[in-house]
């Protein structure tokens, strides 16, 4: 899946699938985002024996999802 919104900055590229962890700290909870979303999508990914990366280039932001048979 690729997103062509704001990059994430390397640094923060493993931190945003921590549970309530925000990079933009100009966002709050008013807003009703919560930060839940992608460390959902990581512990899915792990109960089925899979992973989920991130990773921003040249205005795009790639996340990478792999799935293995067991």
């Amino acid at each position: 899946m690729i997103n062509c919104g704001d990059p994430i900055p390397a640094e923060d590229e493993e931190k945003i699938f921590e549970r309530f962890y925000r990079a933009d700290k100009s966002r709050s909870r008013s807003e009703n985002r919560y930060g839940l979303g992608l460390a959902i999508a990581r512990r899915i990914a792990r109960n089925h024996n899979g992973d989920i990366r991130a990773h921003s280039e040249n205005g795009e932001t790639i996340f990478h999802v792999e799935l293995h048979r067991v």
